[in-house]
């Protein structure tokens, strides 16, 4: 057994550049061209309706092209909005499959539940390089597609500690999401939960087994599968850490990735590029959604960090040849930016 380092940092950042140029502006009131682009959707996401739901399916693609072009017009980032894989979805299915309901249902009452939390303690030394990134180092393992399934809790806490393994190890094991979503008595398994709980789950069992041996099948099953004797590894704690960009920038350079909870809404029509929503576009008291933050780094005198997502590779940034990537503002070499908040952060 060893202790691990793990972090679950409740956030919401303004989110800032650009890699692709915009699609082309379609008119939003020709239906004709309308209805070509939502072909060439079908066509690029294998999306197959019947007869009943393909007209509702259309409309519900009006309505996202509409409102993507709407946070692009408003945005003061460089990111680009428009047709995603979730360009078919209505705002409430999106939050039921891809965000966290459990999390967006109690934003007002959750991180009261955290405050018993070990705060860690400053770190003694706050200077880092000027871009880190731990992809590059080999402590991140590949994207993966939590599907129908809000399961975003569970992938951020496994891959913190994927990470921390490979830092003990130097060897990168991808580990069992599914364990947390079958076992965890206190989450709510494709229906959300909270990263804290997660840690306290992994602790209960003993450990985590890996993804080959549990794996991931984006539903809750109705029996835990948890064998004690093929845990792969063991967390004995975690904490929160402060949510300051300067020490949110040391600490990532200099111990681990960390978890951040996120306002995920602009996300469903996010395809590329740094957000930076207006300030009162992006609430800060509405954490709907889990990532890990990976990497930090300057661009064009802009600096941001990077996170990992769980949401497949058709979908956000293609980064070192990945997709589900985001980029936001940061780190903070001034006081924090617009749409940051209060934040809650864990580590183990």
């Amino acid at each position: 057994m060893f202790r691990l380092a793990l972090v679950c940092l409740a956030l919401s950042y303004s989110l800032v550049l650009s890699e692709i140029d915009p699609e082309e502006d379609i008119d939003l009131e020709d239906e004709t061209k309308l209805r070509s682009q939502f072909e060439d959707f079908k066509v690029k996401y294998d999306k197959e309706y019947d007869e009943q739901d393909e007209e509702t399916r259309f409309q519900i693609f009006v309505q996202n092209l509409k409102e993507a072009k709407r946070i692009q017009e408003q945005d003061r980032g460089t990111a680009v909005y428009g047709v995603t894989k979730f360009s078919d979805l209505s705002d409430e299915e999106f939050q039921t499959y891809y965000l966290n309901p459990v999390i967006s249902n109690n934003n007002d009452t959750w991180p009261e539940e955290v405050l018993w939390t070990e705060e860690s303690g400053r770190l003694a030394n706050l200077s880092c390089p000027r871009y880190w990134d731990w992809r590059r180092r080999g402590a991140v393992t590949a994207v993966i597609n939590q599907r129908r399934c809000s399961a975003g809790w569970a992938f951020g806490v496994v891959g913190n500690i994927e990470a921390l393994l490979y830092l003990k190890t130097k060897v990168l094991r991808s580990l069992s999401v599914q364990e947390l979503l079958d076992c965890d008595s206190w989450d709510r398994g494709c229906r959300g939960g909270y990263p804290y709980n997660a840690f306290n789950a992994i602790m209960k069992l003993g450990g985590l087994m890996s993804s080959i041996r549990y794996r991931y099948r984006a539903r809750r099953c109705s029996r835990c599968s948890f064998v004690r004797t093929r845990i792969i590894t063991t967390i004995r704690t975690y904490q929160n850490i402060r949510p300051y960009e300067h020490e949110m920038a040391a600490w990532l350079s200099q111990r681990s990735p960390f978890i951040v909870t996120i306002n995920g809404f602009y996300l469903k029509h996010y395809r590329t590029g740094i957000i930076r929503p207006r300030v009162g576009q992006c609430s800060s008291y509405t954490l709907n959604h889990v990532a890990l933050v990976v990497a930090y780094n300057t661009c064009g005198g802009v600096n941001y960090w990077t996170l990992k997502n769980s949401w497949g590779t058709q979908w956000g940034m293609n980064v070192s040849g990945s997709h589900s990537y985001i980029r936001t503002r940061g780190p903070g070499l001034s006081a924090p930016r617009t749409c940051s908040t209060s934040s809650h952060s864990h580590q183990g």
